[in-house]
């Protein structure tokens, strides 16, 4: 079932993702899908939230979704989607592009309808935070801070080159961030600045912080890390580019189905697949094969190990 089995496709599109790549080639993905034989709509987002409510109106039977933009529209559009209507297919246009990356989308539009127009649909795991679907990642302590500081600072779109600076303070920080984290009831880990619950291997960049997750495997992987000296942290940075996190002794890293993560300080920050998500505490439940999503013909996802480090 490729995007021409569907009745319909609509593709979202936020015109300000990536340097505006939405806005220039959306005439062009639109008639890329209607010369192959769909009957295509577009829409265009104006504000936060918009993406989601042009999937919940706009959806219908046997339609595919589009969001074309960064993980941010991809995020709104799976929280709009009826999926016992609809799909969701994702065309990469922002700056970091992890669900993009997960299923292996090329960031070249037309390639990338080529993909859709030759691809499949699976079945996806979803995660549901305080009631909000994720995709891919769920994130508490700095690299959440590091994420509300970009989005309160910015002017238009942004690029991976913004974190940077935010993030380097988020590290020497010396403010501890005491995350606590809980595993299908079972304490997991306290202590913590960093926590990650991943759906996807991908996480933002190169960086993978929960590299043995798999979104077809009903489980979310469990990262925590403590903030530590320098050299422990260029390590752990290291190992996050060579997607080893789950290897080494610098962290907790498990698997579950619900997972609770709070702080004995207030406000503490969360985010959802790279989008600010308010303050903890935080209930992440599993909803396995909850999405459909139309992915490329090599797409693969099978379970990966997690190494005993005893």
């Amino acid at each position: 079932m490729d995007a021409r089995s569907f009745d319909k496709v609509l593709v979202i599109a936020n015109p300000t993702s990536g340097g505006c790549t939405a806005h220039r080639w959306l005439g062009r993905v639109a008639a890329a899908f209607a010369e192959a034989g769909c009957r295509t709509e577009t829409a265009v987002t104006e504000r936060a939230g918009h993406a989601r409510e042009l999937a919940a109106s706009h959806g219908s039977d046997n339609a595919l979704l589009v969001a074309f933009g960064g993980d941010g529209t991809a995020n709104e559009v799976l929280n709009g989607a009826d999926f016992s209507r609809s799909a969701l297919a994702v065309i990469p246009a922002g700056a970091g592009n992890v669900l993009a990356k997960e299923l292996g989308m090329s960031r070249w539009p037309p390639k990338a309808v080529r993909q859709l127009l030759c691809g499949r649909v699976v079945r996806f795991d979803v995660g549901v935070c305080n009631g909000r679907r994720f995709a891919c990642v769920f994130g508490a302590g700095v690299d959440a801070w590091v994420v509300r500081m970009v989005h309160e600072r910015r002017r238009g779109g942004s690029t991976q080159w913004h974190y940077i600076p935010h993030l380097v303070c988020g590290l020497l920080s010396p403010v501890p961030w005491n995350l606590s984290v809980e595993v299908d009831g079972v304490p997991f880990a306290k202590d913590l600045d960093q926590v990650a619950v991943g759906n996807t291997h991908s996480y933002g960049g190169p960086i993978e912080m929960t590299p043995a997750a798999s979104p077809r495997d009903g489980l979310f992987d469990v990262m925590g890390a403590r903030r530590q000296g320098p050299a422990e942290m260029i390590r752990l940075a290291a190992c996050g580019l060579l997607r080893a996190v789950h290897r080494t002794d610098l962290v907790c890293y498990g698997r579950g189905r619900r997972v609770c993560v709070s702080s004995s300080r207030s406000g503490v920050p969360c985010e959802l697949d790279g989008d600010d998500a308010g303050v903890l505490p935080a209930e992440i439940v599993m909803q396995a094969a909850a999405a459909r999503v139309l992915v490329p013909s090599g797409f693969r996802a099978a379970p990966r190990a997690i190494p005993d480090r005893a």
